[in-house]
């Protein structure tokens, strides 16, 4: 004679539903890119050093660490670091390299605070990547790196805007005797000597 079923299930198929449940719910809430990014399948081979070579390097990255500047911990590697995926963070920490009142070449339409915008929480958000550091931007490497060059911005009033951003975030590098700003009808021109 057969037994009456009793309404219990066996422990492996509450075990393997379970399991389902919250892999379905990983695959809703996180992003899987992480199986797929290179620096997670990508094993990198090192040759092998001297101690002598190990011992310099490690008291260089000693001094380094007291120089954050110098601290290549997180160098930004752009073969590796894909700044397209990531998102926007708040962080009150960070101070602004410069606001609509503080550069003079800021024109008034776009200009938040002079057009009456009354809160300034939108000066502490940044972009953060995943699964890499993006350095803050620093004037003066910019500024080495575009010596005896020109920089073009051309097109519409965004970019119009990001060209306004740039001098104003640059600017403030340059002595007053070294930089000027011809502005025109159909373009303007800053330069740096």
């Amino acid at each position: 004679m057969m037994k009456g079923y009793r309404g219990k299930l066996p422990l492996s198929i509450i075990t393997v539903t379970l399991c389902g449940f919250a892999f379905l719910a990983l695959l809703y809430t996180e992003r899987l890119s992480f199986l797929s990014s290179s620096s997670f399948l990508k094993s990198k081979s090192c040759a092998r050093r001297t101690s002598a070579v190990v011992k310099a390097k490690d008291e260089t990255a000693e001094k380094n660490l007291e120089n954050p500047e110098l601290d290549d911990r997180f160098e930004f590697d752009p073969e590796e670091c894909d700044i397209t995926r990531g998102k926007w963070v708040f962080n009150r920490s960070i101070k602004p390299l410069y606001t609509d009142r503080s550069c003079p070449y800021v024109d008034r339409q776009f200009s938040c605070v002079k057009n009456g915008r009354l809160d300034l929480d939108y000066r502490h958000w940044e972009w953060q990547p995943d699964d890499c550091y993006l350095p803050r931007f620093d004037p003066e490497v910019a500024l080495e790196k575009l010596r005896g060059k020109r920089l073009v911005f051309a097109g519409d009033s965004l970019q119009r805007s990001q060209w306004e951003s740039f001098v104003c975030m640059v600017e403030w590098t340059i002595p007053p005797q070294k930089k000027s700003m011809k502005r025109g009808k159909i373009r303007n021109v800053f330069k740096a000597k």
